[in-house]
Formats: structure tokens, C-alpha cells, sequence
């Protein structure tokens, strides 16, 4: 019933008010205008309007077993990757009549497969994820056979397509690049190491390289920055060979960063820094310092193609897509 107590209007209203079948009611809300003529379809559009008729979508949703939505679970939307990743992913999924949901998994492996759970009870076509836990936890925790696509995050042996960067061929290229110009010793700045598959491959390209390595892991629910500043600089001062602070991730370089530039720690002589960051603040931040660029929107792009050939074609191949990191 309506506000105004009048019986709303139902797909048969429509029809018979168009003059048309129920069926082709059904086409036009599809998006299937090309098996009607314009006048037919200007008839259907005007007495939806005149009759405030509202498509009941969860009833056709059940009917095709489609709801044109995709579960986007990023890994923490306070990182400019994961945001950007969302976008990219948006772009083209819209482009194809589909819409992504954004879901943040706060860097919490359970609180990924909570959400998991929702995803797989409610009428999603796919999911995109960032992914925290191994293959078999994921597949229990969706609990229904869905289209997926990782990115970002490496899985061995994934059982679905992934996209991702070349971690560690481009970490050990960049730490390479600084022990030509001199540096002996490396500063890791990074979240838990174990956590993230990719991390472990960014920190056995530097250790492939720099023999004295140093590492202040910082956890992403809560730390002090004050506290964290100061075993960082422990870290830096602790002797007197050329120092590279390399950071694992844009957000610890955006954090912590700028205080060593406004006080003086990096010269770009003694100690300088790097790291892995995709933002114009970033690099704008002291232009001497070189960083490595992933390109998050395009990875999002890049998923959201695969999933929508996932979509079409559901016999498709795992395959993994290597995207190269860029070093400038």
C-alpha cells in the first residue's frame, strides 16, 4: 500500500496501461530495448511514470539468480591503495551495468571472513578481495560457489584468477639501486611482515640485497606515533653507515616521513628514503627521494576485467596477471 492508502501499482498495471504484454514490461526493465520499437518502449516508460510503478528487484534478483552487484572487500580504507583500488574497480564494473559494493576488512582476518559470510548469504555475483586468509578459509566462509578474483595480495596455488605486482623482483631492483650508490644498510618500515604475502616478498627482494637489514614492524589497529618515531630514529642513529629507510607501505611512509625530513634526518646523503607509494602527496613531499608506484586504479581495472570475463565465461582459467611496479 501506498502513504495515501491507494494500492501500488504492479507489473500487470503497467502492461495493461501500455497496452503491451507483461512480458515486454519484463524486457524494457532489463535493459532490453532493442526487442521492441521506440514507440512501444516510450509507452512502457510513460506509464511507469504516471503509474510511480517501482521494479520489485529482489523478486527478479531470485528469478535470474543476478543481482549485477560484486562484493569489493578491500584490505584497509585508510590506505590511499585500497581506496584507489576501489575506484578502479568501480570504474569498470559500471561500465558493464554493474555496481561494486565496498567492504573493509580493517586489516582483521576475522572480521574478513565475518564479512565473507554475509557476502556469500546475501545475492552478490562475485567478490574482489584483497585477501588476508588462505584459499580453504575464504571458500568455508563463503559458503556458496561464487566468481573470485584476488588482488594485490599473492596466493600460491590460488585457485583464482590474481592480479598483482612483481613484489619482489622490483623490491630487490630498488635495493640494488641504493647499494650502487653507496647505501650498506636498510631500515624496514612496515606493518606485520607474516601477515601479508606480499610484504614477505617485498622484504626477501631487500634482504637479497642489503646485508644489514633493521625492521620496525608497527600494527595497524593501534600504536603510539610518538613512541614509534623514536625507535625509529634509535634505528637510523644507531650507527654511522648510509642509511635507506624503506618503506613497505605508503601509509607508515606518509606517517612518519615527513617529521624525518622537517627534522633534518634525511639528507639524501647519510640517510635518504624510499618506499612503496602511488600518491602526488608523497612525492611531492621531498622531490629528491625516488619511490615505487603501483598504480592501484589500474590493478582495480585490471580485476574488474577479469571478473567480468569470470562472469561470462564461468569454465574460465585461474590466471595470474603480474603488473610491473615502477621505480621513479
Amino acid at each position: 500500500m501506498t502513504n495515501n492508502g491507494r494500492k501500488s501499482a504492479n507489473i500487470k498495471d503497467v502492461a495493461a496501461l501500455a497496452g503491451v504484454s507483461v512480458a515486454t514490461i519484463s524486457r524494457y526493465l532489463n535493459g532490453e530495448l532493442d526487442r521492441m520499437s521506440k514507440k512501444t518502449a516510450e509507452n512502457v516508460r510513460n506509464a511507469i511514470e504516471k503509474l510511480n510503478y517501482v521494479p520489485n528487484s529482489v523478486a527478479r534478483q531470485m528469478k535470474t539468480r543476478s543481482s549485477k552487484m560484486i562484493a569489493v572487500i578491500v584490505s584497509n580504507v585508510d590506505d590511499y591503495f585500497s581506496t584507489e583500488l576501489f575506484k578502479g574497480i568501480s570504474s569498470i564494473l559500471e561500465s558493464s551495468g554493474y555496481i561494486g559494493v565496498l567492504f573493509d576488512a580493517d586489516s582483521d582476518d576475522d572480521r574478513e571472513q565475518r564479512l565473507l559470510k554475509t557476502i556469500g548469504s546475501q545475492l552478490f555475483d562475485g567478490v574482489i578481495m584483497q585477501p588476508a586468509n588462505n584459499p580453504q578459509t575464504i571458500t568455508e566462509a563463503l559458503r556458496r560457489s561464487m566468481p573470485i578474483v584476488t588482488v594485490d595480495r599473492e596466493i600460491d596455488d590460488s585457485p583464482w584468477p590474481q592480479v598483482v605486482i612483481n613484489n619482489y623482483e622490483v623490491a630487490r631492483s630498488v635495493s640494488h639501486h641504493f647499494v650502487q650508490e653507496g647505501y650498506s644498510r636498510v631500515v624496514v618500515l612496515t606493518s606485520e611482515i607474516k601477515k601479508a604475502r606480499t610484504r614477505q616478498e617485498r622484504y626477501r627482494g631487500i634482504t637479497a640485497e642489503f646485508k644489514h637489514v633493521d625492521v620496525l614492524e608497527i600494527s595497524e589497529v593501534v600504536h603510539n606515533h610518538q613512541t614509534t618515531y623514536q625507535q625509529l630514529l634509535h634505528l637510523i642513529q644507531k650507527n654511522d653507515k648510509k642509511t635507506v629507510i624503506f618503506s613497505l607501505k605508503e601509509r607508515w611512509f606518509l606517517e612518519f616521513v615527513p617529521q624525518l625530513v622537517f627534522d633534518r634526518v634525511i639528507d639524501n646523503k647519510r640517510v635518504t628514503a624510499t618506499g612503496f607509494a602511488d600518491t602526488d602527496y608523497a612525492r611531492r613531499l621531498e622531490p629528491r627521494l625516488k619511490l615505487i608506484s603501483q598504480n592501484p586504479y589500474f590493478m582495480g581495472a585490471s580485476s574488474a576485467e577479469v571478473m567480468l570475463n569470470q562472469l561470462q565465461d564461468k569454465s574460465q582459467k585461474a590466471k595470474r596477471i603480474v603488473i610491473r611496479a615502477k621505480f621513479e
